[in-house]
């Protein structure tokens, strides 16, 4: 059986499979579009390499910042990893915020390989200039992505130009598992999200994100994807407009962060069927009782 670990940024989650891995011996698969970077240790608030020693932790720390890593990767990457523990006989676990992530690994999703590496006339445009033609074009598909990513705007503006539209994908996907899987969310009073969210950011600046951002920064070329992250983004931008990075860029990435949990949120309430709510001990208790059951 497949447990899928969900909730928003800072609720819990990552620390949630950590125990319940080294506790009962299951893998885990990180649905994380970042974690799986090499050096992007504060930005992504990834599990430190202590914490997932002796562990079997996927998806994680594999690739340079500079190299192209997709969604499609991913599911191309880990379902032979669940194919085979299904085939073991053995339990793992999925966690993760990135649902779109969760959602091409575990349902029938499908896509187009070429379109997360070919080259495009998009790449040249800002982000402003791809919205407002991604508007034009297809005001559902712009709903209905995450539109401050430029890299997914430009794929779905690639997959209108093939004639391919987001609800034309949608259709292809049935909305079910495509293995035996059970879903979890953790659930966390909004205000009290937000404070662990400012929490989290302080705490990372503290432990060095502007130095780890700026470094990278100078290192990798500017059109690296790890850039297009919430933290990163903030950061690279008043690098590039010549401005301190103070409190206001600080500030402006929790408003983000606090912006992405609300996308967070909502999309967990519509896009999984019979999942489970609960706090975060609640969860842990349900999952130990189903894992001591394996």
């Amino acid at each position: 059986m497949i447990y899928c670990i969900l909730g928003q940024t800072a609720s819990g989650k990552t620390s949630l499979a950590l125990k319940l891995a080294r506790e009962f011996h299951v893998p885990i698969i990180s649905a994380d579009a970042y974690q799986c970077y090499k050096i992007m240790q504060v930005g992504t608030d990834k599990p430190s390499a202590e914490e997932v020693k002796d562990l079997e932790y996927y998806f994680y720390d594999e690739y340079e910042p500079d190299e192209e890593v997709s969604v499609y990767d991913f599911q191309q990457e880990c379902r032979p990893i669940i194919e085979r523990c299904l085939k073991e006989g053995r339990d793992l676990i999925v966690v993760g915020g990135n649902f779109l992530y969760v959602k091409a690994l575990l349902f029938n999703y499908v896509f187009q390989k070429e379109d997360e590496k070919r080259a495009s006339p998009y790449e040249t445009m800002s982000l402003e200039e791809m919205q407002a033609i991604l508007k034009e074009r297809s005001l559902e598909t712009y709903n209905a992505i995450d539109h401050q990513n430029p890299r997914r705007i430009i794929r779905a503006l690639i997959q209108l130009d093939e004639g391919t539209s987001h609800q034309d994908i949608k259709e292809k996907n049935d909305g079910k598992p495509i293995y035996p899987v059970k879903f979890y969310r953790l659930e966390i009073d909004k205000e009290e999200g937000n404070k662990k969210i400012d929490t989290r950011i302080d705490q990372m600046v503290k432990q060095g994100l502007i130095q780890e951002v700026t470094s990278l920064y100078e290192r990798y070329p500017k059109n690296s994807r790890p850039f297009t992250t919430i933290g990163y983004i903030e950061i690279i931008q008043a690098i590039q407009e010549g401005k301190k990075v103070d409190q206001n860029v600080i500030d402006l990435i929790k408003i983000h962060t606090h912006q992405y949990a609300k996308k967070q949120r909502t999309f967990l309430r519509h896009q999984f069927e019979d999942i489970q709510s609960g706090s975060k001990d609640e969860i842990y208790e349900i999952l130990k009782n189903e894992l001591e059951k394996h």
